[in-house]
């Protein structure tokens, strides 16, 4: 599946509220992009928590793999994302 039609049904990350589980389909943007959520310990395909969001447009804390990542709400609109029931 190309990265196009993956991300046609996902939306982005910033879009969901506090306490919504999701999973990251696309990550946008290019390697350097790709690279630095990598590091920060977020890949494609993983499941995210989002724990808090800051008021107006302020970052976002997620909650992956047991850790807390703070990101703020550009990078957030990067993440296309499924909601998970």
């Amino acid at each position: 599946m190309d990265r196009v039609a993956k991300s046609a049904s996902a939306r982005s990350l910033y879009d969901f509220p506090v306490h919504s589980n999701l999973r990251i389909r696309l990550i946008s943007g290019n390697w350097e992009v790709r690279r630095s959520f990598n590091q920060l310990g977020l890949f494609e395909g993983d499941r995210v928590r989002v724990v808090w969001k800051a008021p107006f447009g302020g970052p976002v804390i997620l909650e992956a793999r047991g850790a807390k990542v703070a990101i703020g709400k550009q990078l957030a609109q990067m993440i296309r994302v499924e909601a998970l029931t």
